[in-house]
C-alpha cells in the first residue's frame, strides 16, 4: 500500500513547481507527505470505515495547496521560517504533536479493549483533536500569510465535520461492542474538545464550537 501511495506522491509532486536548486526540499517533501500518507492510512478506525479517516484530511490539504499557490512555491520557507506565520505554526505544532503522542499511545495498546488513560481520559478522540487543531494551524496561516481565504476555512469546517461524523460513528459501534463500560467511560470523558458541557449532545456542541471558532478567525 506505501508503494502505491509514494508512485502517487512521485505523480503529485511532478505537477507542483519547485524553486531551482531545491532538491533537497523536494526530496524532504516527498518523503514527509509518503510518511504521512503512509501513517494514516494504517491509522484504525472501527467498523466497515477502516481507513476513511485520511479522507477529511486529505480533502483539506488538497484544497489548502489549491487555494494557495504560493505554500506549493515555497513550501519549507513558508511553514518552517516565514516570522509573521509564527502563531499559525506553534498552532499546527500542538495539533501534530497531540495527535502523534495519541497514534502511538492507541498502537501500544492495540487490543487490550478500550483505551480510557493518557490523552484518552481528556478527550475520547485525541487523534481527530490533535488533526483539527494541526489544520486549524494551517488556516490561522493561511489567513497570517494573505487574508482571509472562504475556500480554506470551508474545507477546515468540512473536515471537521467529517471528523464529528466518524468519531459518532465509531462510537455506536463502540457501544454494541463494549456496553456499559464503553458507556460509564462516555459519561466521564469529553467528545473530540476538551470541553464538559451535555453529552447527550455532544456532536451539536461540537459543530457549535467549530463556528464559533470560524467566527474568531474572522477576527485575525
Amino acid at each position: 500500500m506505501c508503494k502505491i501511495f509514494m508512485h502517487l506522491d512521485e505523480n503529485v509532486m511532478s505537477g507542483i513547481y519547485m524553486p531551482k536548486n531545491s532538491g533537497k526540499s523536494r526530496r524532504l517533501i516527498e518523503a514527509l507527505s509518503t510518511f504521512f500518507l503512509c501513517l494514516f492510512q494504517y491509522v484504525p478506525v472501527v467498523g466497515p470505515w477502516r481507513g476513511l479517516m485520511i479522507f477529511p484530511l486529505a480533502f483539506y490539504i488538497f484544497e489548502f495547496f489549491w487555494s494557495l499557490p504560493e505554500f506549493r512555491e515555497q513550501q519549507l520557507h513558508l511553514f518552517l521560517f516565514e516570522p509573521k506565520l509564527m502563531f499559525g505554526r506553534i498552532v499546527a505544532l500542538i495539533g501534530f504533536l497531540i495527535f502523534l503522542a495519541a497514534f502511538v499511545q492507541m498502537l501500544k495498546a492495540r487490543r487490550k479493549g478500550i483505551l480510557t488513560s493518557g490523552l484518552y481520559s481528556v478527550v475520547r478522540h485525541p487523534q481527530y483533536f490533535g488533526i483539527i487543531i494541526l489544520t486549524l494551524g494551517l488556516t490561522i496561516m493561511s489567513i497570517q500569510w494573505s487574508g482571509w481565504h472562504t475556500s480554506v476555512a470551508l474545507a477546515w469546517l468540512i473536515e471537521v465535520f467529517g471528523y464529528i461524523l466518524l468519531a459518532s460513528h465509531e462510537e455506536r459501534c463502540l457501544l454494541k461492542e463494549y456496553g456499559k463500560e464503553y458507556a460509564e467511560y462516555k459519561q466521564k470523558v469529553p467528545f473530540i474538545f476538551p470541553i464538559k458541557l451535555s453529552k447527550t449532545l455532544d456532536p451539536f456542541i461540537a459543530i457549535l464550537i467549530v463556528l464559533i471558532i470560524i467566527f474568531l478567525l474572522t477576527l485575525i
